[in-house]
């Protein structure tokens, strides 16, 4: 797409009855130039109707053709079916396929054949739905190509220019389908102060500067709005043909509970900026931001290492994947390491988080620790042995069965945070001939307690498990179960409010803080994604709270519709720790799940301190 920059993209799916040419429902991404999307897509899709209607198929259109309980006629409560009622098939998500070509391009469509043996004919008809589509669509664009290369270039002109947002839409359109919102002056990305990873912040620039983004950074320090802005932070102007994609990589986005009730599919919220672990803040539009800039070819190399001058100990904070990964290879190398237990002071006064790693201070250690550092751009802080809080040995790189049947999201992220990890089913633990537990330190798990009676083994090998010692990561409601149902502990309970796409970005505050050695590196109040919106309800005795939603204001963006069945979850906990009911094992509880798609990175280092503090 990058290099042809096409001006129509079809994604070629299965399947659907009749064959669906995506025509998308609300809500509609609010960083896409809607008025010049609907305007070919509606064309378009007319051109390939008439081509399948020729050839005796029939098709539906989502947003001329659907209800508002996603579907096709006859619709609730006798409403009309169109743009003004349809939802369940939108736009909204920039990582769909055709989303992305909205982008960068001008029109897409994904194309749901028609599978149906008796009215399409089985899989020949569906090929063949799928080449008149396809056919169709061709001479379409060949027939408009100099008017939709207009079409492609005035996006980009708007966005060179930064150009207020048009006036859209057209009837029948013009009921509650235009979703474009005014982009902002600019994106700083933050280095040094005001940046909770550096080592993030880059990556996240490489990012942009590969979508051909364009990236500038401050040759000196720049004061705005009662913060500075350290030199070397990264600016993002929505000046630039690229707009669009980079407002909806940075935006935190927007709460469409109270517009919608249901998407296609969840997530409901998806942000690189606060997803990804670099802090990200918006210059509004008309602001007075004037700073020196140089153009940005490449992310700058991060300054890493050790702090210079002598240290007892040296220590590392898990506050980025970056550090957590760097940690891992040095316990691989054999670099002697313990885990603080409490929060730290550094040689310079600066509070150190609970959960972070802690070197010694010989010359040797500090010469792998300055070329680790170097590598991956983190610091090392210096520390005196006076005063350090309770330290506990690092033996290895924590070994994580992952209560899984194969290779998924959650195997994938802990292998990419360095984490010798593996899918070990239950089905397993139940029949294998020795325990496979044996050679964990730690379970992963999103499943329930193997509840049936055939299961006898698999539920002994794992009380075993976690009464020798073996440490237990959970995320959402079956795992809070799985602890209940498995005894290891009594008065924990947690809720989830599922279905219709319920899902987004939400606020939680670091209860913890600093002496937390779960999330003892984060800020004091933080983002993370939910799919679906979840949280506890009761906590054990036995167990602290490290992470809690606001009182209110705690969703930022996506759907969720709060109701009665949700009346519980403004200020609830959402991170726990602590150990089972007979204290042979610790236990660390996440109502979300921060390896959820493999993506929300921000959340990895809370997974990195938890590995590490329940290690066997």
């Amino acid at each position: 797409m990058k290099q042809w920059l096409p001006p129509e993209v079809l994604d070629l799916h299965g399947y659907a009855t009749p064959t669906l040419i995506e025509a998308t429902t609300k809500p509609h991404n609010p960083s896409i130039e809607y008025d010049l999307w609907l305007k070919w897509n509606q064309s378009r899709i007319d051109f390939n109707e008439a081509a399948m209607n020729a050839e005796g198929m029939q098709v539906q259109r989502p947003i001329n053709d659907w209800c508002s309980d996603a579907g096709l006629p006859p619709c609730p409560e006798g409403e009309q079916p169109g743009p003004a009622v349809a939802e369940g098939w939108d736009d909204w998500g920039p990582f769909y396929t055709p989303m992305y070509a909205q982008h960068i391009g001008l029109d897409g469509s994904t194309v749901q054949m028609c599978q149906s043996v008796t009215s399409c004919g089985g899989r020949a008809g569906a090929r063949r739905a799928q080449y008149v589509v396809s056919w169709s669509t061709m001479q379409y664009v060949v027939e408009h190509r100099a008017d939709m290369l207009y079409d492609e270039l005035e996006i980009y002109r708007r966005g060179v220019t930064n150009a207020p947002r048009p006036a859209c839409c057209p009837a029948p359109f013009d009921v509650d389908n235009n979703w474009m919102l005014e982009y902002p002056t600019a994106y700083v990305i933050p280095r040094g102060a005001g940046q909770r990873s550096d080592a993030e912040a880059t990556r996240l620039v490489d990012w942009l500067l590969f979508n051909e983004i364009k990236v500038t950074e401050l040759k000196q320090d720049y004061a705005f709005g009662g913060r500075t802005f350290s030199k070397g932070s990264y600016v993002i102007w929505m000046n630039q043909a690229r707009r669009g994609l980079a407002d909806t990589a940075l935006r935190i986005g927007v709460d469409v509970s109270s517009r919608i009730s249901i998407l296609y599919a969840p997530p409901a919220a998806w942000r690189h900026g606060y997803l990804w672990g670099a802090d990200v803040e918006t210059i509004p539009r008309g602001a007075q931001f004037a700073p020196q800039l140089n153009a940005v070819t490449k992310a700058s190399r991060l300054p890493g290492g050790v702090e210079p001058g002598e240290a007892d100990r040296y220590v590392l904070e898990l506050d980025s994947p970056t550090a957590v990964r760097t940690l891992n290879r040095l316990v691989d190398a054999g670099t002697p390491a313990e885990v603080a237990l409490g929060q730290l002071t550094s040689v310079g006064g600066a509070t150190l988080a609970a959960g972070s790693a802690v070197f010694a201070g010989d010359d040797a250690t500090r010469e792998r620790l300055a070329a680790a550092g170097r590598d991956a751009g983190v610091r090392f802080r210096r520390a005196n042995a006076a005063g350090l809080p309770q330290l506990e040995p690092i033996e290895r790189v924590p070994r994580i069965a992952v209560l899984t049947g194969a290779v998924n999201q959650d195997v994938w992220s802990l292998r990419s945070l360095g984490f010798p990890a593996a899918p070990v089913s239950v089905g397993s633990i139940n029949s294998a001939a020795t325990d496979p537990l044996a050679a964990y330190d730690l379970v992963w798990n999103a499943g329930n307690w193997p509840a049936a009676e055939s299961q006898a083994t698999a539920r002994a090998r794992l009380s075993a498990f976690f009464a020798g010692g073996g440490g237990y990561l959970g995320v959402g409601v079956n795992a809070a179960n799985f602890l209940v149902d498995g005894g290891q502990v009594t008065g924990l309970a947690a809720l989830n409010r599922g279905g219709n796409g319920r899902s987004g970005i939400v606020y939680w505050d670091n209860e913890g803080g600093a002496a937390s050695p779960i999330s003892g590196a984060y800020p004091s109040r933080d983002t993370a994604i939910m799919d679906p919106p979840t949280w506890f309800t009761s906590v054990p005795a036995t167990m602290q709270v490290d992470g809690r939603l606001p009182a209110s204001g705690f969703f930022a963006a996506g759907l969720w519709a709060p109701d009665a069945e949700s009346a519980s979850a403004p200020g609830s906990p959402v991170i726990l720790h602590g150990t089972n009911a007979a204290q042979t094992a610790r236990l660390t509880s996440f109502a979300m799940n921060p390896l959820y798609r493999a993506d929300p990175e921000r959340e990895w280092p809370l997974v990195g301190s938890a590995a590490y503090w329940a290690d066997r």
